[in-house]
């Protein structure tokens, strides 16, 4: 139930802010759709210059980068999401073992937030 007072509940496991920059193994995703964004721009590019052929070519090269970097993500999501449920956690800092809470129910009910490690 939302809003429960009831910390002990079991959650499921979510992404916290900054996990996907924070973990080095999302930069092979990152780098195929930041090339994806370069491929539209020449697509585009060609395009407008009339030239169809390359326009074409571009097209299928840049669906290709952001479907193969955005598979690329979800994989690793999916990776991170089974090693957190391995360790019985619902969010993780990258590089640490223990669960790291942040969130705001804590200071609701009168506990002191907790950084860094736990556990």
């Amino acid at each position: 139930m939302f809003g429960a007072k009831d910390s002990t509940r079991k959650r499921p496991w979510h992404a916290q802010a900054g996990d996907l920059l924070l973990d080095n193994y999302n930069v092979p995703g990152l780098i195929l759709c930041a090339f994806g964004i370069v491929g539209i721009a020449c697509t585009l590019t060609a395009a407008g210059s009339g030239f169809t052929g390359w326009a074409q070519i571009g097209a299928v090269a840049t669906a290709a980068l952001w479907i193969v970097g955005i598979a690329a993500l979800i994989v690793e999501h999916r990776r991170e999401e089974v090693i957190e449920l391995k360790y019985g956690r619902h969010g993780h800092a990258p590089g640490h073992i223990a669960a790291v809470r942040y969130s705001a129910e804590q200071l609701r009910l009168g506990a002191a937030p907790t950084r860094g490690l736990t556990g």
